[in-house]
């Protein structure tokens, strides 16, 4: 049995599999403290009226068997997991921001984004994934997480600081003599 010192240094990989082997609440208690904060903001700004529901079913389906990783991460893992849960979820596509979270002109402005480009901005800069994991979450190619970003990046910037100023322009007139 490893001492919690022991089990704080473990990677997540290494934790599940000490969990599912042998039981040890520690092990998961660890885990869930590692990645809770992240999930929960991803998940309330995705489907705030069904956050809860979602990660209990989510955390629980971790408790019961161990999830098949095929190479990834179990930060990946959850994530893609997570998404899966949220696509079932009623208002997704719901553009209204959650009551608590109507004084924070960031995120209103993040709800008003496609789903798509809300995803994959929250799962690049709050939830610190690689595009190319995105990508692989949202189930297209690189190319066009890359868009998606890009894109979304630019809907939000004009959603909270307006359109790009453009620059005068000068007519030239014609002067009959």
């Amino acid at each position: 049995m490893l001492s919690r010192k022991e089990i704080q240094h473990l990677s997540d990989e290494a934790l599940l599999d000490y969990y599912h082997s042998t039981r040890n609440l520690k092990a998961f208690r660890q885990l869930y403290a590692r990645h809770k904060d992240s999930l929960y903001r991803y998940c309330s700004q995705m489907c705030a009226a069904s956050a809860a529901g979602v990660l209990e079913e989510l955390w629980r389906s971790l408790l019961e068997r161990p999830p098949q990783l095929c190479g990834r991460l179990l930060r990946s893992w959850l994530f893609i997991r997570l998404n899966k849960l949220l696509r079932n979820c009623t208002d997704t596509d719901n553009r209204e921001p959650a009551p608590a979270l109507v004084d924070d002109t960031l995120l209103c402005g993040i709800q008003q984004l496609p789903r798509i480009q809300r995803n994959v901005l929250l799962l690049h800069l709050e939830c610190e994934l690689p595009l190319a994991t995105v990508a692989d979450i949202e189930s297209i190619s690189l190319a066009a997480c890359r868009d998606h970003y890009h894109r979304g990046r630019e809907h939000l910037d004009e959603i909270l600081h307006g359109p790009k100023r453009q620059p005068w322009r000068i007519e030239e007139v014609e002067v009959t003599v």
